[in-house]
């Protein structure tokens, strides 16, 4: 069983969201820097951009206080920045405002992390269709909508979010919005382990511990579909046994 399982590790990619990004924001060259380990100057950088109302700069400068980058971990901070951003149309400070709204990490209701999370999925940010579909199956800020949580799981999974994927998994796991099928859910958390999401490997390690040979091949055969139904491709073909 361990055998089939191994075989199938690492072997889905998901669709690349973009090919290749010019640096012509102050964020694109701070992450110039940053992948240069310039970090002092990359700070500089969105620092004096944020000082000039540059909106990609204050997510950015927003960013450093919230993972302690440079400057000591500052959460208020970071979340009175992200708001600046947020309202500025920046989608990744609306997503990641909402999430600290959320989880009580900054001021909010959770009527307000939704709305944010829904303006930053109209731009097409796949973390905050997952989101979405979380609130959505909690009843988080909405009312609870197994139903409209698959939609967005499914938007995110198409774009390559593995989150999403998992996400969908839980869903067929526990028949919420669709019907109970464990086969369904091991070949979606086999495909979001398969993109490196540890989340998606805990939950496919413990739901197929007891699956035999004949049930990982179904898993196995049900995640190649899938992947493919997804837009994925193969990395490399399945070794044979």
């Amino acid at each position: 069983m361990k055998s089939i399982r191994t075989l199938f590790v690492r072997l889905f990619v998901a669709p690349a969201m973009a090919l290749f990004l010019v640096a012509n924001t102050i964020g694109d060259r701070a992450e110039a820097l940053m992948e240069e380990g310039k970090e002092a100057e990359a700070f500089e950088l969105v620092r004096q951009g944020a000082a000039e109302g540059d909106a990609d700069a204050i997510n950015y400068l927003a960013w450093f206080y919230d993972n302690g980058r440079y400057v000591e971990t500052d959460r208020a901070r970071a979340a009175e920045l992200y708001r600046q951003a947020a309202d500025e149309g920046v989608a990744f400070a609306q997503w990641r405002l909402g999430v600290m709204i959320d989880t009580g990490e900054a001021p909010g209701t959770p009527e307000e992390a939704f709305a944010l999370f829904e303006k930053s999925a109209a731009q097409d940010f796949t973390n905050a269709m997952t989101s979405l579909a979380v609130m959505h199956a909690t009843g988080r800020g909405t009312k609870r909508d197994p139903i409209a949580a698959r939609y967005y799981y499914s938007m995110a999974a198409a774009a390559g979010n593995p989150h999403g994927v998992r996400g969908l998994g839980i869903l067929y796991l526990h028949g919420e919005g669709v019907d109970r099928d464990p086969i369904e859910a091991s070949a979606y958390f086999l495909i979001a382990a398969s993109l490196g999401n540890e989340q998606g490997k805990e939950s496919f390690d413990i739901v197929t511990e007891d699956y035999d040979d004949a049930a990982m091949k179904q898993v196995a055969e049900r995640a190649t579909e899938l992947a493919g139904e997804l837009g994925y491709r193969f990395e490399q073909e399945p070794a044979a046994e």
